[in-house]
């Protein structure tokens, strides 16, 4: 399986969007994130939004904040679609992203401190840290009752 990251084309914004939705999903099927709010941030943070392709099929995304002066980069969100999970191109695409971005110095992430699958995706198989726990806001509305892991991967 060929794994590719292409940027987002304006024009794809809404499947995008979409896309993102669908993957955050929670359980009782209600979105953790308002459609509204996500342009709204994606303009704030000015981040970069890429598709995530597998066999030149559309199978995720991801949602990158860049700062070019530090190099200090997050992860802001990162998905693959339900139907396509578990079958490495998680992990495949994330080996792709960092060669996309040799000068970063450091990657930030954070995750559900109870989601055992994604922190193992990214402790174990990407090899992030945990650095920080925490219960804060962000610029889109969590509930208070979330607890997230701040991760970092030191790259050099």
């Amino acid at each position: 399986m060929t794994v590719e990251i292409i940027p987002t084309r304006l024009d794809e914004r809404e499947i995008f969007i979409a896309n993102l939705q669908a993957a955050f999903r929670r359980a009782d099927g209600t979105d953790k994130f308002r459609s509204e709010d996500l342009p709204r941030f994606f303009d704030r943070t000015n981040a970069t939004l890429l598709n995530i392709l597998a066999d030149k099929q559309l199978v995720g995304g991801a949602v990158l904040i860049l700062n070019h002066e530090t190099q200090r980069n997050k992860l802001s969100l990162f998905f693959v679609n339900a139907d396509c999970r578990n079958q490495g191109i998680g992990l495949a695409a994330w080996r792709v992203m960092e060669k996309l971005f040799p000068a970063t110095k450091v990657w930030e992430a954070s995750t559900l401190w109870q989601d055992k699958r994604n922190l193992h995706f990214y402790l174990n198989k990407c090899n992030f840290n945990a650095v920080s726990i925490y219960a804060a806001r962000h610029p889109i509305q969590y509930t208070d009752k979330e607890v997230y892991l701040g991760l970092e991967k030191i790259m050099r």
